[in-house]
């Protein structure tokens, strides 16, 4: 069976499924971690101590950018008298 696929007159090859192996995580470079979303993802073993070594949570880029794109709301709406330091 080829792996080149048929559409009409087009052929491509089917996006391939993720080839992450799990010994990959064992890198010097690279940490597992443990996202609160529930993703599992490989990132820089000396930024990841840094932060932890800072008390920062370890976070997965999806969830990093929804908390900056809050506080960045948040910030708006304090500038804009919308709401109180209080509230946060």
């Amino acid at each position: 069976m080829s792996d080149i696929s048929t559409n009409g007159s087009r052929r491509y090859v089917p996006r391939a499924q993720s080839r992450i192996r799990l010994d990959k995580f064992t890198s010097d470079d690279e940490m597992c971690v443990y996202c609160a979303c529930g993703r599992i993802v490989a990132l820089d073993r000396k930024e990841m101590q840094l932060k932890i070594s800072l008390g920062k949570e370890l976070q997965c880029t999806a969830c990093r950018n929804h908390r900056i794109s809050a506080e960045i709301d948040y910030l708006n709406d304090l500038f804009d008298g919308k709401t109180d330091e209080e509230c946060y």
